[in-house]
């Protein structure tokens, strides 16, 4: 065992954005990753104050709960598990109408593992409500009939496992993703900058709500209405540690009944 202090914060990836190619990374179901986006993401993290203000306010070790979670995912698939992470940010591509190069031949729908296409006599369909823009059709069309519509980022936040699991909540783009040739009713996506101002809003919200035992996952399942706000503009101060009071390691952890001086892992 590592004897290292664990970091206040935790930016991971799939083996998808490791970019190896413009059609994605080392995994074939991975779409492309902009270089340096993972790196980009931790400059947020630190250009927040976020390991300074924990530091502050944790007047003790930081424990491995105590850190901020954010996981990228080069697919739906989700192997960098953004769902139980504090934000998670997976990329996304959803398609556009088949061009006049379409065959009908019917591989996208059999290939759709949403059953979101369907082929039909004007070409193929899409159900906007199964897709989860994955891409694969895009990616697999043999005459590269399918166009992307819209290229960028699903982002969900409030993710946490533990004795209390919650699965992150999905956040509404902005349509700052212009779409082209798009079907009605396609969810609309983030591009990178927004994702950006959405991991910053959330730190922001985390730092100034923060208090003793609260997890990023409650506060948002609190307040879904501030949560939904968070790809816009997010208003009020953050509170810089001077004005809180420290974190007691003797007070009680209502998931552990225990200390947090105790040591270990709190859910």
């Amino acid at each position: 065992m590592s004897d290292r202090a664990p970091s206040p914060f935790i930016v991971n990836g799939c083996r998808g954005t490791t970019v190896s190619s413009s059609r994605g990374g080392t995994c074939r179901f991975s779409l492309p990753v902009p270089e340096g986006f993972l790196a980009r993401l931790e400059q947020v993290v630190v250009g927040s104050g976020w390991p300074e203000f924990l530091r502050d306010v944790v007047r003790g070790p930081i424990l491995h709960h105590h850190a901020f979670r954010v996981a990228v995912s080069a697919c739906p698939n989700g192997c960098s598990r953004p769902h139980i992470a504090d934000v998670g940010i997976i990329r996304a591509w959803t398609p556009g109408r088949a061009s006049d190069a379409c065959t009908r031949c019917g591989l996208c729908e059999r290939l759709c593992p949403d059953h979101a296409m369907v082929v039909t006599e004007n070409g193929p369909e899409l159900h906007p409500e199964n897709c989860l823009s994955c891409g694969l059709c895009i990616k697999r069309c043999p005459e590269k009939a399918l166009p992307v519509a819209r290229e960028g980022w699903r982002v969900v936040v409030g993710g946490r496992l533990g004795r209390r699991p919650r699965l992150a909540t999905e956040l509404e783009g902005l349509d700052e993703v212009p779409g082209a040739s798009g079907f009605p009713g396609q969810s609309h996506l983030l591009d990178d900058d927004g994702v950006v101002r959405a991991l910053r809003n959330a730190l922001a919200w985390y730092m100034r709500e923060y208090r003793l035992h609260l997890r990023f996952g409650d506060l948002v399942a609190s307040d879904p209405a501030t949560a939904a706000r968070l790809a816009g503009v997010l208003p009020g101060p953050v509170r810089t540690p001077e004005k809180m009071a420290p974190v007691r390691f003797d007070a009680p952890d209502p998931d552990t009944g225990e200390g947090e001086g105790a040591g270990g892992e709190t859910p």
